[in-house]
C-alpha cells in the first residue's frame, strides 16, 4: 500500500472580513486577528492529532492588516516546540533570499529539527511584495532559470559540506562556500517545487524535485492527472524515473457533518475568481464547483475526494482547514478520514 501523508497548512495570516462578508483571504476566512498563541495552538493540535507535517507559505504582507509571520523564522520556532511533524515551506520564494544562504539555513534547520525539514521552493509571483520590499521583479522565464540555478547550487553545497562548493552560473556564483554541519537527511532534505507551467516549470520539477506541489486552481482531479502526465513525459526526456517524484495536493478542507456549517463556511469563501493566468476557467461559485477543487463535506465525502486524487498519483495532502481557529474540522478529519488511509 502506498504511504499517504496528511499535512497541515499553518495559518500565518488572518483572513476574516474586515467589514461586510468578503474575506480578506480565502485560506483563513474565520481568523479575525493574527495572534501567535492561536497560530501555535493550531500547530500543536495538528501534531497531537497525528498530522505528518506542517507547512507555511512564504509571503510578507498577505491577509488582514497585511500582518503575516515570516516563514523561516516561523519554521525555526515550530522546530523548537514540536517533535514529530516535518516542517516545510510552501513555497519559499527564490528571489527573496540568496540561495547559498538558504542552503546554509536549510542545513541548520534540518540539524536542529533532527532531520524534519522539507524544503519547498518556487520562482516567486507576488509582484506587490517585490515592489514593497525593493526586489527586482523579473520576467517569468528568468525567474524560473534563477530557480533552476538555485536548486543546483544548494545541492552542490549540501554535497560538499565542509569541503566547500563552487558554482558559476548566469545568475549566481559561489567560491568555496562551505555547508557545515551538513543536513541530517541523506543526501539532503526533500526538495518540493511548486508551479504549473508545463514547458518550463514542470520540466524543472522532472529534473530536480523530490515532490511536485499543485495549488487550489489546479487541484481538481482532471487537471492533476494531466499535470502529472506532463511531468512523467518530462522525466522520460531528462532520463529520470518518474517514481522518484511524489505528488502533493494543496487545498481547502471543509470537514463537517453539519450541512449548515458547511454552507456557512463555503459562503465565506465563494465565489473564488481565478487569478489572471487562469482567466479562461470559470470561477468556483457553488458547492458543486467546490467539490471539484476542495475536500469538502462529511468524512465519507472527504475520503472519496482524497481517494480520487490518490487514484491519479497524489500521495501528500496539505490542507487549509477553513474553520480555523475552530479545530472541529481538523479533529473530525483526523478521527474519521485519516485512519482510512493509514
Amino acid at each position: 500500500m502506498t504511504d499517504i501523508s496528511f499535512e497541515y497548512n499553518v495559518p500565518v495570516f488572518a483572513g476574516a472580513p474586515e467589514s461586510g462578508t468578503d474575506p480578506v483571504h480565502r485560506d483563513t476566512p474565520q481568523y479575525e486577528s493574527l495572534d501567535w498563541e492561536t497560530t501555535k495552538m493550531g500547530v500543536e493540535t495538528a501534531e497531537e492529532l497525528g498530522f505528518d507535517a506542517v507547512w507555511a507559505p512564504d509571503h510578507l504582507m498577505l491577509g488582514r492588516d497585511s500582518a503575516e509571520y515570516e516563514v523561516w523564522t516561523l519554521l525555526s520556532a515550530i522546530a523548537g516546540f514540536t517533535e514529530d511533524v516535518n516542517l516545510g515551506s510552501l513555497v519559499l520564494c527564490n528571489d527573496y533570499r540568496n540561495p547559498a544562504l538558504v542552503a546554509k539555513m536549510a542545513a541548520t534547520l534540518d540539524v536542529i529539527s533532527g532531520g524534519r525539514l522539507e524544503l519547498g521552493l518556487g520562482a516567486g509571483w507576488h509582484e506587490p511584495e517585490y515592489d514593497a520590499y525593493g526586489w527586482e521583479y523579473r520576467g517569468g522565464f528568468e525567474r524560473l532559470m534563477r530557480l533552476d540555478e538555485s536548486i543546483r547550487l544548494m545541492k552542490r553545497m549540501w554535497d560538499a559540506g565542509s569541503d566547500g562548493a563552487s558554482f558559476d552560473g548566469d545568475h549566481y556564483r559561489i567560491d568555496g562556500a562551505t555547508c557545515a554541519p551538513p543536513p541530517v537527511q541523506d543526501p539532503h532534505p526533500p526538495v518540493l517545487v511548486g508551479g504549473q507551467g508545463e514547458e518550463v516549470t514542470l520540466k524543472l520539477v522532472a529534473k530536480h524535485a523530490d515532490v511536485w506541489n499543485t495549488d487550489v486552481f489546479n487541484g481538481d482531479v482532471e487537471t492533476l492527472e494531466h499535470k502529472i502526465g506532463v511531468i512523467e513525459d518530462h522525466c522520460e526526456t531528462v532520463g529520470r524515473d518518474p517514481d522518484d517524484i511524489e505528488y502533493s495536493w494543496d487545498g481547502h478542507v471543509v470537514c463537517t457533518r453539519d450541512e449548515d456549517k458547511r454552507d456557512e463556511l463555503l459562503d465565506l469563501m465563494l465565489p473564488i475568481q481565478f487569478e489572471e493566468e487562469y482567466q479562461d476557467q470559470a470561477p468556483i461559485e457553488t458547492i458543486e464547483d467546490a467539490r471539484e477543487y476542495f475536500v469538502v463535506g462529511t468524512p465519507e465525502e472527504c475520503a472519496e475526494a482524497i481517494e480520487r486524487r490518490i487514484d491519479v498519483g497524489v500521495t501528500k495532502f496539505q490542507g487549509w482547514f477553513v474553520d480555523f481557529p475552530e479545530t472541529d474540522g481538523m479533529e473530525l478529519f483526523a478521527d474519521e478520514v485519516m485512519p482510512q488511509f493509514q
